[in-house]
């Protein structure tokens, strides 16, 4: 048995700290043939649901670092290291990574050995944005025993930018299967209003205008009952609700702000959009799937691993530029697992996704099949159980320093 010691940046609620925690709480109802603790660099609202974990006897770490470069944080971090003594040390997201690889690396495990080793969890490409990220990133790699990507896309991109030599292995994000009938519609769902509906965090590369402006044209095209439902709140809000107001469809656009549990709204509509510039992978449009909406997304990133286009869900071209100013503040290359090509970040088009939409609806009663294959799809390969299956053997691996040689990819 090792000691595994999970790193992230904060409690604050993110995809990363939630899929951090799921994991953590599937061991602790389960069982594991790993100790485990977490280590978080901040406070936030999810430091609530800590408690579980530490009666499960999970230690549960958390530094209140105050700035980024703060010293006390610094020596508080290595004192958790010193008491926990982990074998490994799993940083799960890019800043955990660093710290975790300049403060950790070197220093003796529970069983007096010299080295410990260090993973990185890969889940996004944001660091290769700007020169300094991929910089530092190319500085630490040295430091780096394994890294683990949450799909085939986000590992394409890192191997183009940094072609790490060390282990490197694919392991899914997962999703809880347990089943929610409360968030799937029936189905003699009724077709209209005809809704479609997503889950983000407003920002800009989520492109939610091209949702809206989906809205338009099919009302254009005489289909005025469509709606859709945005789930989430962020910096982009007021942008997307002037965008509504300027195209003559607020009333068909509803933004629900930010929910606790944004699954109940899956059994309000009948269609999941993502049409993100990227996404590595997307566990809410995973949970959509698994509670029998048709998914619908752009051909990019981890969608295109989770969707198998016309049985499980659709996938649509991205076929327009960005604007100039968008285009600087986006990852310079992203992966279409379906061409098995790296590409620069494109947006869908809104009519071709209003044609998939159409046809959605005009097929509704035929697609009863695809809804149930989009939920087998998930509860197959994107478990919450199949991720901590993965990890647990490749944790074992690392420890026994075997079975996986150096620069090997293991696909999961």
């Amino acid at each position: 048995m090792s000691r595994v010691l999970h790193c992230i940046n904060s409690l604050a609620i993110g995809g990363v700290e939630t899929q951090v925690l799921e994991t953590l709480r599937h061991w602790a109802e389960h069982g594991s043939g790993h100790e485990h603790a977490l280590c978080a660099f901040r406070h936030g609202v999810l430091e609530e649901g800590l408690e579980p974990l530490r009666e499960a006897g999970i230690s549960c770490f958390v530094l209140g670092r105050s700035s980024r470069y703060s010293l006390r944080f610094c020596r508080a971090l290595i004192d958790v290291a010193n008491e926990f003594r982990p074998d490994i040390v799993h940083a799960h997201n890019s800043g955990a990574g660093m710290w975790t690889r300049a403060l950790l690396r070197g220093r003796g495990n529970r069983s007096g050995q010299s080295k410990r080793k260090l993973i990185v969890h890969c889940r996004g490409v944001g660091v290769f944005k700007q020169f300094r990220g991929r910089t530092i990133e190319r500085l630490l790699l040295g430091r780096t025993d394994a890294f683990v990507f949450n799909s085939h896309s986000t590992l394409a991109v890192w191997t183009k930018f940094l072609s790490p030599e060390c282990r490197k292995i694919v392991i899914y994000n997962g999703v809880r299967t347990d089943r929610r009938l409360d968030c799937i519609a029936p189905d003699d769902f009724p077709i209209s209003p005809f809704t479609m509906m997503t889950v983000c965090r407003m920002v800009p590369i989520k492109a939610l205008s091209t949702q809206i402006r989906t809205v338009k044209v099919l009302h254009d095209r005489g289909m005025r009952d469509v709606q859709l439902i945005v789930v989430g709140d962020g910096p982009e809000r007021a942008a997307c609700s002037a965008e509504a107001e300027r195209l003559g469809v607020a009333e068909a656009v509803h933004f629900e702000g930010y929910q606790p549990d944004p699954r109940l709204y899956h059994a309000k509509a009948h269609v999941y959009l993502c049409t993100s510039y990227n996404e590595t992978f997307s566990v809410t449009l995973a949970e959509a799937m698994l509670d029998k909406m048709v998914a619908v997304a752009g051909r990019v990133g981890g969608p295109s691993e989770i969707i198998e286009d016309g049985v499980s869900g659709f996938l649509v071209p991205c076929e327009d530029a960005l604007p100039e100013g968008l285009r600087r503040t986006m990852p310079p290359l992203v992966y279409d697992y379906t061409q098995g090509a790296l590409r620069p970040p494109l947006a869908v088009n809104p009519e071709s996704l209003a044609d998939v939409i159409e046809d959605v609806r005009l097929r509704w009663d035929e697609l009863r099949g695809l809804r149930s294959a989009a939920q087998d799809r998930i509860v197959d390969d994107f478990s919450v159980a199949a991720d901590c299956r993965a990890l647990e053997r490749f944790y074992d691996e690392l420890a026994g320093d075997s079975v996986a040689r150096e620069g090997a990819i293991l696909h999961e």
